[in-house]
C-alpha cells in the first residue's frame, strides 16, 4: 500500500503589522487516489463514499462528476498535460465523524519515473468559498517550485495583492510543502506543512486517533484563535472580502457565512475600539 499517515506540524509565519507565528502538532493523510476504492484498513475506522470515524468523500475535492483521478485528470488536460498520470496523491484531513474543514489540500501528481508532473492545490476559507489552483509543470524531479499571483481572498488580514511560491519539497516517507506569499518583492507571509510518513494500516489509524483524538475538530477554533490575536495585539487591518470572479473558485455558501462573518468583525471592531 503507497498511502500514508503522516505525523508532523504545520508552521506559520507572518511579518507585519508585527511578527506573528505559530505551530501546532497535526496529522494527515496521504492517500493514493487509486487505492481508495479499495480501502480494507478497518471499515468502521476508514472508508471511502462510506461512513466512519474517517471518510474520504469525492464530492468533498475539485468539480465536477466521476471520481478524483477523473476530476484531477481533467484539470491536468485543461492546462496542457495530456498524459495520465502514473500516481496522485492527495494530501489532505478526511471528514471525522462527518466533519471536516481543510484550509487546503493537496493533489500530488507524478509521471511513470516519478517525476512530479502537477500539483493541484484546493484552497478554502472560513467564508465557505473554495478555489483550486492548478499547478502543472514539465516532469520534473522534487523540490519543484510554481510562482503565481493570488486570485482568492483568504485571510481578511491580507487583501488580493501578492504572488505566492508554492514548493513540493518531498513526498513519501517524509512529506514538506512550503508556501509563501510575496508582496513588492518581500516575503509577508510563510506555512510549512512537514512530517514522516507510515504506511497506512489499521494499527496506524488508531495510534493516530489515540495521538490527535480532537485535532481534526481543533483547526476552526485554532484559526479564530489566532484572528483574534492579530485583531486585538497585532492591531492586524481587517480588509473586506471582494465578491469573488476567478472560474477556479468553486462552490461557496457566502450570502449565509459571510453575514456572520460582518456581523463578527463588527463586534471585534467595537471591542477593539473600547479597549483603546
Amino acid at each position: 500500500m503507497r498511502s500514508r499517515i503522516v505525523w508532523g506540524s504545520v508552521d506559520h509565519w507572518r511579518k507585519g503589522p508585527r511578527e506573528h507565528s505559530f505551530n501546532y502538532p497535526i496529522f494527515t493523510f496521504a492517500f493514493d487516489v487509486d487505492e481508495l476504492p479499495s480501502l480494507a484498513v478497518a471499515p468502521r475506522l476508514l472508508a471511502y463514499e462510506k461512513r466512519a470515524i474517517f471518510s474520504v468523500r469525492s464530492a468533498d475535492y475539485l468539480q465536477g462528476e466521476g471520481s478524483l483521478r477523473e476530476k484531477v485528470e481533467r484539470v491536468l488536460v485543461s492546462h496542457g498535460h495530456r498524459e495520465p498520470p502514473a500516481r496522485i496523491t492527495l494530501i489532505t484531513s478526511p471528514r471525522y465523524f462527518g466533519y471536516v474543514f481543510n484550509p487546503v489540500s493537496f493533489f500530488a501528481c507524478f509521471d511513470a519515473h516519478d517525476q512530479v508532473v502537477g500539483l493541484i492545490t484546493q484552497v478554502n476559507n472560513t467564508f465557505g468559498e473554495t478555489h483550486v489552483y492548478p499547478l502543472v509543470c514539465s516532469p520534473q524531479a522534487m523540490p519543484v517550485a510554481w510562482n503565481f499571483s493570488k486570485d482568492f481572498f483568504v485571510s481578511p488580514f491580507f487583501n488580493m495583492e501578492g504572488t505566492y511560491e508554492v514548493v513540493l519539497e518531498s513526498e513519501g516517507d517524509h512529506l514538506s510543502i512550503r508556501v509563501d506569499l510575496h508582496k513588492d518583492g518581500e516575503r509577508v507571509f510563510a506555512a510549512c506543512l512537514r512530517g514522516d510518513g507510515v504506511p497506512l494500516s489499521r494499527r496506524q489509524v488508531v495510534a493516530t486517533l489515540r495521538k490527535f483524538p480532537i485535532t481534526s475538530l481543533l483547526t476552526m477554533p485554532r484559526i479564530h484563535g489566532q484572528a483574534m490575536k492579530l485583531f486585538f495585539k497585532a492591531r492586524a487591518t481587517v480588509y473586506p472580502r471582494p465578491e469573488p470572479t476567478s472560474s477556479y473558485t468553486i462552490r461557496s455558501r457566502q450570502n449565509i457565512i459571510h453575514k456572520a462573518r460582518l456581523g463578527l468583525l463588527s463586534i471585534l471592531r467595537k471591542a477593539r475600539g473600547s479597549t483603546r
